[in-house]
């Protein structure tokens, strides 16, 4: 363990001084300050960095659906063909492709989530399906029926598995564009959400390991729909119509089937329903402005209560008792309260309207993962020069290369938390370890704190 400055000094001037005190007090007398003597205890947390038994499985279901193309913010002047008063680009029938000059969904989740995987590649197993998979104007409503980068078979957790599986599934997602017509690379076509979420219980990967975590997190902007069975409420109040306000919007006899835009939110929650009896975790995360629609809300309220199995959205606080969103771009249309009588939040989904804002969604559903550098302690140092860290046995100084403290007035960088915390700097050797960290491969942390008395 290094050794405290004031420790050192005092070791190196112990025994000379008191020679020389020794010697002098034979034949001369001294008056001295009385002075307490300096008294040190030292405390230790010696923790096994081991987030989960294994690495999670993270399998994200991504909506690619026609209304990814529409704009994030329709105020944006190159949103509009032909000058600001002109229509908005990104139309369903794909006549007004949007430049790059405007950010659409499609743009901003695809950028949020490739920067994501990007930046942490190696805190679980990550795997990619996307819905609809229109092959042609006739499979507009079709449900996803493949990983188009599959999770990890292999039951070890190397950063070589892990990586692979990240580039893959960054790969996957630059590979889809706001491109025409609909197909696998193009985005198009309706939202086969129960459908989709269906096909995922088949995935042996994810449901059939029973020694680490499988989280499904299910991305969309838009309202499940393109269920089949719905064709004899075509056209009837009992079909609340996606396609539009008015029941004529989703008549007998549109394409691609009758009953495709009736609102499929009931086979969705049974399609996540099933999930979770196999112990998948379903994190739904809205996207993009029909987020505002009181149906909108209450159908990913719906999935989101459904999917939380294990790791529900609890309020801030000791106890539990603060909204769980304080400031919200829509003035606070989508404000969430917390539950006092359950602690929970009131809004168990996640909203995003950008990249940035979809970035701190994918890093509080990850934050047991993804904060694994921050390690938290139980009292507060007298002096962060007291403070010892050992990894694997060996002492680390302070530094911009191996970790910094963080004191209870500040806050740490991923999960926002205050302290005391030691976090080991992201993207350096030592956080790197922790977050490759394993039930097979431990790291192992101590940190020592020397406290004044």
């Amino acid at each position: 363990m290094p050794t405290s400055p004031v420790l050192r000094g005092a070791a190196l001037l112990g025994g000379p001084l008191l020679a020389v005190l020794a010697g002098a007090s034979a034949c001369q007398s001294y008056d001295f300050e009385p002075v307490a003597p300096l008294a040190i205890r030292q405390t230790q947390t010696s923790v096994d960095v081991e987030a989960l038994a294994n690495k999670p499985n993270f399998l994200l279901l991504v909506d690619k659906s026609g209304s990814m193309d529409q704009p994030v913010d329709p105020t944006v002047a190159s949103c509009h063909v032909g000058g600001v008063n002109g229509p908005l680009c990104g139309d369903p029938q794909k006549q007004n492709s949007c430049p790059a000059s405007c950010p659409t969904r499609w743009s901003e989740l695809s950028k949020a989530l490739t920067g994501f995987v990007d930046s942490f590649p190696l805190i679980g197993r990550y795997g990619l399906s996307l819905f609809p998979e229109p092959e042609a104007a006739a499979g507009a409503c079709s449900q996803t029926s493949h990983e188009t980068a599959p999770l990890p078979t292999a039951s070890n957790d190397d950063d070589a598995t892990l990586q692979a599986a990240a580039d893959a599934t960054r790969n996957a997602l630059l590979a889809v564009s706001s491109c025409d017509p609909p197909g696998p690379t193009c985005t198009g076509g309706g939202t086969p959400t129960a459908a989709s979420i269906a096909f995922l219980t088949g995935v042996q990967a994810l449901v059939t390991s029973s020694n680490r975590e499988q989280i499904v997190i299910l991305f969309t902007d838009g309202l499940p729909n393109c269920n089949p069975g719905l064709a004899s409420l075509a056209g009837t109040a009992a079909c609340q119509c996606t396609f539009g306000p008015n029941p004529d919007d989703c008549a007998k006899g549109l394409p691609p089937f009758d009953g495709a835009g009736c609102l499929d939110v009931d086979q969705a929650v049974k399609a996540i329903q099933a999930l979770g009896n196999k112990q998948v975790q379903t994190f739904v995360v809205g996207f993009g402005a029909e987020l505002g629609a009181p149906s909108a809300r209450d159908t990913l309220q719906r999935m989101a209560v459904a999917g939380a199995i294990r790791h529900p959205q609890v309020c801030p606080g000791t106890p539990p008792n603060e909204p769980c969103d304080k400031t919200l771009p829509d003035g606070g249309v989508l404000a969430n309260p917390c539950d006092l009588a359950t602690g929970l939040c009131s809004r168990q989904y996640y909203v995003a309207q950008d990249a940035s804002s979809l970035g701190q969604v994918l890093t509080e559903i990850t934050k047991p993962v993804a904060g694994v550098c921050e390690r938290f302690l139980t009292e507060v140092p007298d002096d962060p020069q007291l403070l010892s860290v050992l990894v694997n046995g060996t002492p680390y100084p302070s530094g911009p290369d191996t970790w910094v403290y963080v004191s209870p007035s500040e806050t740490t960088p991923v999960t926002n938390q205050p302290g005391p915390a030691v976090v080991f700097v992201d993207g350096k050797p030592l956080c790197n370890a922790l977050k490759a960290s394993t039930a097979q491969a431990p790291v192992k942390v101590q940190i020592r704190v020397l406290k004044i008395l």
